[in-house]
C-alpha cells in the first residue's frame, strides 16, 4: 500500500511541475551592429532578448534565419545551438560573417549606394526554436534595423 501511495505522489509532484513550465518570453531584437571579430573579420550581429521563467535551463535552436541587405538576400543563420539560464534573461547572438561576397558583381550599385549614405538596412527574418522540457516552441524573427558603416 504505501509503495502505491510513494507512487501516486511522486506522479503527482511531477505532473504538476509540469503545468508549470513556461515558454521563455520573446522581448524582441535589438541592437544590429557591423563588429570585428577575433580573427578581424567584418560579422553583423544582432540580439535575440529572451526572459526564461523556468528553474529548467533548454536550448534555443536558430532554424532558417535569413538576413537580408538593403531588400536583397544575403545570408542564412542555420543550426547554432545555445544553452540558455534558467530564472534569467539572457540574449542570442545572431552573427554572420560579412565578407566579399555583398560587392558581388551584380550588387556593386547598390553596395556604392551604402557606402554613400553610411549605412545598410538589415533585416533578420526567420524562427528560433525553444527546446526543452518537453517543449518545441518557435519565435517569429522579423527585424528590420539601419546600420551605419562608419562611426
Amino acid at each position: 500500500m504505501q509503495k502505491r501511495l510513494v507512487i501516486l505522489w511522486i506522479a503527482l509532484v511531477f505532473s504538476g511541475a509540469c503545468n508549470m513550465i513556461k515558454a521563455p518570453k520573446f522581448k524582441g531584437i535589438d541592437n544590429i551592429s557591423l563588429m570585428k571579430n577575433e580573427q578581424g573579420k567584418l560579422v553583423l550581429v544582432a540580439y535575440a532578448k529572451f526572459h526564461n521563467p523556468n528553474l529548467l535551463g533548454g536550448k534555443f535552436k536558430v532554424n532558417d534565419v535569413k538576413v537580408y541587405i538593403n531588400d536583397r538576400f544575403f545570408a542564412n543563420l542555420n543550426a547554432d545551438t545555445y544553452k540558455i539560464p534558467s530564472k534569467k534573461d539572457f540574449t542570442l547572438p545572431l552573427e554572420v560573417d560579412f565578407d566579399k561576397s555583398y560587392f558581388k558583381k551584380d550588387n556593386v550599385l547598390d553596395a556604392l549606394k551604402s557606402v554613400i549614405r553610411n549605412e545598410l538596412k538589415v533585416q533578420y527574418k526567420g524562427k528560433i526554436y525553444y527546446v526543452g522540457a518537453g517543449l518545441n516552441i518557435p519565435y517569429k524573427v522579423d527585424y528590420i534595423q539601419e546600420v551605419k558603416l562608419f562611426e
